[in-house]
């Protein structure tokens, strides 16, 4: 009976080899970079090269009712092709932007401001991209195709309801999506 028991378990082991036969294989091969590229963030306006894009002063009735924008300002992202690992000769790219200080808007779509002392009321900051297109905070924007050239985008201040005054600033980061 133990023979016969032997017997059955060898040939059920030879049954599942059959079962898991390879026909073939697959490689994977691919890279992890760590190298980030430096972007440099310009008003144009100003020429200020240290992150600050000035939306300037607006009067609030000029924010009166939701809907209502002031302050459009051009800036640029740069990103320093000739760093180490940085060719963006025949690349493209897209740019997400995410808030660092809340949201606004009937969809979180805004900048909310930074609460501080005093701050405006029922006012949001507005990204825009090169052709004028709204960016959603955390969607990705069109495609930049000439990433040697500064991707230009357009933030403005936008009426969340009847607009109060006082500071009106706010903070994003971003991030580039290389293709």
């Amino acid at each position: 009976m133990k023979k016969a028991a032997f017997v059955l378990a060898l040939a059920a082991l030879g049954m599942h080899q059959a079962a898991n036969a390879i026909d073939g294989t697959i490689s994977f091969n691919g890279s992890v970079d760590s190298t980030t590229c430096p972007v440099t963030v310009t008003d144009v306006n100003s020429e200020n090269k240290n992150g600050v894009v000035t939306l300037g002063t607006v009067p609030a009735s000029m924010l009166s009712k939701a809907g209502e924008v002031a302050g459009h300002t051009a800036f640029t992202l740069t990103i320093d092709n000739k760093a180490a690992g940085c060719s963006m000769t025949g690349r493209s790219a897209k740019v997400s932007f995410i808030t660092m200080a809340g949201v606004a808007g009937p969809n979180v779509q805004w900048l909310g401001l930074v609460q501080e002392q005093g701050a405006a009321k029922n006012v949001a900051v507005q990204i825009r991209d090169a052709n004028g297109s709204e960016i959603m905070l955390g969607e990705r924007s069109a495609v930049y195709t000439d990433l040697n050239q500064p991707l230009r985008f357009y933030a403005n201040y936008i009426a969340t309801g009847k607009a109060t005054a006082g500071p009106a600033n706010a903070k994003a980061g971003f991030t580039i999506y290389y293709q």
